[in-house]
Formats: C-alpha cells, structure tokens, sequence
C-alpha cells in the first residue's frame, strides 16, 4: 500500500517550486467567480488569492490529500502580499512543510508558500493549514 506523502514528509520538506502565473483568461474567471458588490477592482492586477489557490491545488495534488481514505479540511488561511502582480506576470511559488503533527485520528500540517517574481524578489507569501483524517 502506497502512503501519502502528508503521512510521511518531515518538517522542513519542500515543495515545488511551481509556475503559478496567472493568464487573463484565468483572471477573468475567477473574478466572475467571486464577483460581488463587495469585490474590490484590481485593474491590470489580480486577486492574491487567486494565485494561492493555484498554488494549494499543486500542493494538494503533491501531497497526496486525493487518496482514498482521507478526509481534508482547510482549517487555516494567512496571506501577506508586498506587491500587486499583473495579469499574465510569471510567478513561482515554493513551499515548505512548517508543521506536521499527528494527534488521535488526526494529521495538522501546516505548508509555508513563499512567491517571487521574475527576478527572483519576493511578492507574497501564504500559510495554510489543513487537517487531515484517515477512515476508522
């Protein structure tokens, strides 16, 4: 039986890096997605969100959370951005796993993503942490 990586990576793993630009087609979805009275305009820029959730859905791929068994939950968000980022420029994303505890039935895990441009000059960074559970 194949494990996860979640059930095996150690503090300090990392992740990526990965290609996480965001072209305008992208863009225009996602803001029709979430679009709302309370949505603010970003002009030639876009939502920092929508470049954390291209990051997560690698890392989710990456550490296995689609096995058969497991039962995800998003349990924590932070996300800190020094600049905006345009449509269509190229962002990496890399990853490192700063928690990873098991209590009971339970897996915390926490994953750091620092984002860069370019030039290699950091434009953000996220912390989630998910909480994940094996069937009894």
């Amino acid at each position: 039986m194949t494990h996860p990586l979640i059930s095996t990576a150690v503090v300090g793993h990392e992740f990526g890096p990965y290609d996480v630009t965001i072209s305008s087609s992208t863009a225009n979805i996602y803001t029709k997605a979430i679009s709302g009275v309370e949505s603010p305009d970003y002009g030639d820029s876009q939502a920092p969100l929508i470049i954390v959730a291209v990051a997560l859905t690698r890392l989710i791929d990456e550490l296995g959370l689609f096995s058969k068994g497991l039962q995800t939950v998003h349990a924590g968000q932070e996300v800190s951005w020094v600049r905006p980022v345009t449509i269509d420029e190229k962002i990496s994303a890399q990853g490192t796993l700063a928690g990873n505890s098991v209590r009971g039935n339970n897996r915390f895990a926490t994953v750091k993503v620092s984002y860069s441009d370019k030039t290699g000059t950091n434009v953000g960074s996220s912390s989630t942490t998910i909480i994940v559970s094996t069937e009894q």
